[in-house]
């Protein structure tokens, strides 16, 4: 059995898993072992029945029901974490080297993806303007409700808000004009990351830095639960990184991982944090071919 895999782009062969709610059902990619939803639901469906904040809303709710006693201890351990690290947040912690490559008198231009009501945009908002920088927060959320809500705040702030999908909002956005792009518990939700991070590419400043988080389908606890991992989100979850895969999705975007130290992938963590930058030998071949467009359109039209 063939089907598209979402991190090469192309027909690949498949075999299923045991893996599956209903008529959703998850499949594996031999060449690459990358795991994926095989029938994801439409960017159309995404906005309204599939919205984040239903399906979040719902899923605690399910998780509430089928095992109380874990939901209670889950929310326990998210509280506690909370009151021994209120200030920490990982995305500023893991973009703080931009503050000594993009000059000072220069706004961060930061893009959240999937920015809900942009919570984390006004937070790191704040956090940049502690240390003296100034930000720019810009975002692309494909829920009408909250991308309504984001774009309020954002424009409060000298910034926007896309309503859209991913792929249509990256190209509403100058070439060279990001520094910054967030992706928080966002990646598994697309169901062509291959496109979105080719899209990006040309709108990076020549510094920026893609922060993300995505569950990680290699962890222990995952092993352990099974079919019961909390990472499992049907049908909204389309993609289910591990380390490995990650890393081959963005070698095939022209990335590099910057940073995914043990710290930032723990085995024993549910999620997975990683740092990309484009890769120097993509970027430049991607400036050759577009000087040597252009010398062949000037070409074309001196002969005109």
């Amino acid at each position: 059995m063939e089907m598209l895999c979402p991190i090469l782009g192309r027909p690949t062969r498949v075999r299923p898993t045991r893996f599956h709610s209903g008529d959703w059902r998850i499949v594996q990619c031999t060449e690459t072992d990358f795991v994926f939803l095989a029938d994801p639901p439409s960017y159309e469906q995404l906005q309204v029945e599939h919205a984040w904040e239903v399906t979040s809303a719902a899923e605690k709710q399910r998780r509430r029901a089928a095992e109380p006693w874990l939901s209670g201890l889950s929310l326990a351990a998210a509280r506690l974490k909370l009151r021994l690290f209120p200030r920490r947040n990982r995305f500023f912690d893991l973009s703080l080297p931009l503050c000594d490559a993009v000059s000072a008198d220069q706004p961060l231009r930061v893009l959240d993806i999937g920015c809900a009501a942009a919570d984390l945009l006004h937070d790191l908002h704040a956090r940049f303007a502690a240390v003296g920088r100034r930000v720019v927060p810009l975002g692309i959320e494909v829920s009408a409700h909250l991308a309504q809500l984001a774009h309020k705040e954002c424009a409060a702030l000298g910034g926007r808000v896309e309503f859209a999908s991913a792929l249509d909002g990256a190209a509403r956005f100058e070439p060279g004009s990001l520094d910054l792009v967030i992706m928080s518990s966002f990646l598994e939700h697309e169901a062509q990351p291959l496109a979105l991070l080719k899209a990006l590419a040309p709108r990076l400043s020549p510094h920026a830095l893609i922060v993300l988080k995505v569950p990680n389908f290699g962890c222990i606890n995952r092993h352990l639960r099974g079919s019961r991992w909390c990472g499992f989100r049907y049908p909204d979850h389309v993609n289910y990184f591990t380390p490995r895969t990650l890393r081959r999705l963005a070698a095939e975007a022209g990335f590099v991982i910057a940073r995914q130290k043990l710290i930032d992938c723990l085995p024993t963590s549910d999620t997975m944090y990683a740092v990309l930058q484009r890769d120097p030998a993509a970027a430049m071949s991607c400036r050759e071919s577009g000087g040597q467009a252009d010398r062949v359109s000037a070409v074309s039209r001196r002969a005109a």
